[in-house]
């Protein structure tokens, strides 16, 4: 839509200034959208302990064909764009920061895009892991290459046939039943002084895991990533306690 119209293109019967107040309510209401997402993602963050254990938790509810269905439909393209990229950005800085050399997994990779954000030179190799199967078709055919991996696997189940500096779980764990029991599973295929990093979306939902993950693990550091849509993230390292 052009930003002004000229005199010639309006016609005589409908006067300029309810186009010019309609493209200001246009402006509000979008202003008033993002906003409201920003505050529902603010409360979420910082809303009390003690009000946060008057919620129950319960896991985000999907399936394999979903997953599957949403990728194959472009369902998560937006993922790639830049309102992304704050998140992707620290997830990225605290792998870099904590690596020594060895390699990392990532859990709920998607089609890779954790892997387009990480140098490589910091690492052994990546291995990408994910329910999906196009998402992993669509990884392995943007990202693979040398000392990269995209597997096929369910986080409760995957066996990893090493150990890790950094396993990332991006965005996944508030659709485990026992987030926690996944983490403590994990422990024995992190390397010494290894790390999780774990990122959520900002949402009570969100709020439960976080005190799952806060009473049996070590908090190293803590992030939060917003962007101009209102949206917003947390983003943690672990280590073992």
């Amino acid at each position: 839509m052009p930003n002004s119209i000229e005199p010639s293109e309006i016609p005589s019967s409908q006067p300029a200034v309810p186009v010019e107040v309609s493209i200001g309510y246009s402006s509000l209401a979008t202003g008033w959208k993002r906003w409201r997402r920003h505050l529902r993602c603010m409360i979420s963050a910082y809303l009390p302990e003690i009000a946060v254990n008057a919620f129950k938790y319960s896991p985000q509810q999907t399936t394999r064909a979903n997953w599957d269905a949403e990728y194959a439909g472009g369902h998560w393209d937006y993922l790639r764009g830049s309102s992304e990229i704050a998140r992707y950005g620290i997830i990225a800085s605290f792998c870099h920061c904590y690596s020594r050399g060895g390699a990392l997994l990532d859990h709920g990779c998607g089609e890779g895009i954790l892997r387009r954000h990480l140098n490589l030179d910091i690492f052994s190799h990546y291995v990408g892991v994910d329910l999906s199967l196009d998402a992993i078709a669509k990884a392995d055919r943007n990202h693979g290459g040398e000392r990269t991996r995209f597997l096929v696997g369910n986080v409760e189940h995957y066996e990893p046939e090493q150990k890790f500096d950094v396993i990332v779980f991006n965005e996944m764990l508030y659709y485990l039943d026992d987030p926690e029991s996944v983490l403590r599973r994990y422990r024995d295929h992190l390397s010494s002084n290894g790390v999780f990093v774990v990122s959520m979306f900002d949402m009570i939902k969100a709020r439960k895991v976080w005190q799952m993950l806060d009473r049996n693990n070590r908090l190293v550091e803590s992030s939060r990533a917003v962007n101009q849509g209102g949206h917003s993230w947390t983003i943690r390292v672990y280590q073992q306690a």
